[in-house]
């Protein structure tokens, strides 16, 4: 779990006696939807959560109460609105099924006369779909409980909100789940953004780093799409060499010192590109997976060539990922500086040289 800007963060113990409500915002304007929660709660505390565009909200307020509060202030960052009772831990195996479903039933809120709905929304990497979920549960509820599904008018909601590793479940109400219309999901002025917020990493990077694109410089630029870092890229070296398997934007690839490759970083130990001073990677992949990609192309930079890598953190083990990657890294590369920088919370930039080979 990151601590962001977000003001009065608690990461304290899941407290049962506090009113629990996952809020869904704008991703990156968390804190600004948080702001607003605190000022329609006033003892509401915010807990911002692993993924992007969520926020976790504690009060002493009761649930019927709070979600009316919210729902009747006047909002821009605020979409959906989920009571969820009770955090479970989970794992990616198909046994958490049987765990979130136990779970659900032990919260007790659905009898043989209720009528009922599965709604899960599952974010992360599982071997189980929702879709699967949501049939093995109801299929239990009804089976144990004697509750029926239905599909278009039930009376209770079975809320399932998987983030990775842990899951918030609840049985609510169906009318308690509410969702307000985001009437603010942008920072910059129409016109005004960047092509995507990779412009604002690599940018910062780079000057947090001190690292100087010579005009002569050429530079590889791994999972480069939508284009944000060969953008920025292209305007200080002399040539950018643009490699993702999805389509650069036209207006990055329409740029006259970018050469666009269609495919995947594994596939250019088959061509000929010649030595690069830089080495930029943003792939998204697994800590492990893309620093694997990094030793297999080493011998694409030149003698003590710059590398600059994206950590990914697919799970909450951020030092374990980091560790890995390193390590793997560190046959082929020397000088690591490592920071998770301001514009990058969700990852650790990396920067490392290509090891000097002493024949």
């Amino acid at each position: 779990m990151y601590t962001s800007s977000i003001q009065k963060v608690h990461l304290e113990r899941w407290d049962a006696r506090m009113t629990k409500i996952l809020i869904t915002t704008p991703s990156g304007l968390e804190s600004r939807a948080a702001r607003e929660i605190r000022a329609i709660l006033k003892d509401g505390t915010v807990t911002p959560l692993f993924m992007k565009g969520n926020i976790l909200v504690s009060t002493e307020t009761n649930e019927n109460e709070a979600i009316s509060a919210i729902v009747n202030a006047k909002t821009e960052y605020i979409g959906g609105i989920t009571p969820v009772e009770k955090e479970i831990a989970i794992s990616k195996d198909k046994s958490s099924i049987k765990i979130i479903t136990n779970n659900v039933l032990s919260l007790g809120k659905l009898t043989s006369s209720d009528t009922f709905l599965v709604k899960c929304k599952r974010r992360g990497n599982h071997d189980f779909h929702s879709s699967k979920l949501k049939k093995e549960l109801g299929s239990s509820l009804e089976s144990i409980v004697g509750a029926i599904v239905d599909f278009a008018n039930p009376s209770k909601i079975v809320i399932v909100e998987i983030f990775q590793n842990k899951a918030f479940i609840n049985i609510c109400q169906a009318e308690n789940i509410k969702r307000k219309e985001i009437k603010k999901s942008r920072i910059y002025p129409k016109g005004q953004r960047p092509l995507n917020r990779a412009e604002l990493k690599i940018k910062e990077a780079l000057r947090y780093f001190d690292i100087i694109i010579k005009p002569e410089y050429r530079v590889l630029d791994l999972g480069a799409a939508p284009g944000g870092w060969t953008k920025v890229l292209s305007s200080l070296a002399k040539e950018i060499v643009s490699v993702d398997p999805a389509g650069l934007d036209p207006s990055v690839a329409s740029i006259g010192n970018v050469m666009y490759l269609k495919c995947k970083a594994e596939e250019l130990t088959n061509k000929k590109l010649g030595k690069f001073n830089v080495v930029t990677n943003d792939m998204n992949l697994s800590p492990s997976e893309s620093a694997g990609i990094m030793c297999r192309l080493n011998d694409l930079l030149v003698e003590n060539g710059i590398a600059i890598m994206t950590v990914k953190f697919v799970t909450r083990n951020r030092r374990t990922h980091l560790r890995e990657a390193t390590k793997c890294l560190g046959t082929f590369y020397t000088d690591f500086e490592i920071r998770r920088l301001p514009h990058n919370r969700f990852e650790t930039t990396v920067i490392m040289k290509k090891k000097r080979v002493i024949s």
